[in-house]
């Protein structure tokens, strides 16, 4: 039985190998081995070129999704008027009952920051306004407080620069 089975095997074997060896008429062997990873290569090819034209049409897709939102962007206004008590107002919309200004926004001028953590700021609220063993409210020192409130007075000072650049531009 097992030598049936590989007198089988190597019949097969034979007739594969034969038709790398045995010519058509055109004189080209039935098979070869450009044949069989030439096709498998033909149709990567083909593949990974679909691929790329795929790739492409969604990065035009994203290029012209992006140029619509930075063209809205370009075009943004904002408007600005003085109240009564001189405090200057910003919004999307004219105020009706006084002369509004019209500013439009350069997105390559815009300045976005960061905003900071203030998880801390709420763990001090929940303690509560009780002095503690340093002598500060919250858990801060005087010195810390005088620093806190200078802080915020540099703070002020840069928003009030940065809003005299965008009323000189």
């Amino acid at each position: 039985m097992k030598s049936a089975s590989y007198l089988l095997i190597m019949m097969m074997l034979v007739g594969l190998a034969s038709l790398f060896i045995i010519k058509r008429p055109d004189g080209k062997p039935y098979l070869s081995v450009d044949m069989i990873f030439g096709e498998a290569q033909q149709q990567a090819n083909s593949l990974l070129d679909k691929s790329k034209r795929e790739l492409n049409n969604v990065v035009d897709s994203a290029k012209s999704a992006l140029g619509d939102e930075t063209q809205s962007k370009s075009q943004a206004t904002i408007y600005k008027w003085q109240d009564a008590k001189g405090n200057w107002h910003y919004s999307d919309r004219p105020n009706s009952r006084v002369n509004s200004q019209v500013h439009t926004l350069d997105p390559t001028k815009i300045t976005i920051m960061a905003a900071e953590n203030t998880d801390i700021l709420k763990e001090k609220a929940e303690q509560g306004d009780q002095l503690d063993d340093k002598g500060g409210i919250n858990g801060m020192k005087p010195s810390e407080v005088k620093k806190l409130v200078k802080d915020a007075q540099n703070v002020q000072k840069l928003m009030d620069q940065r809003a005299k650049q965008l009323d000189d531009t």
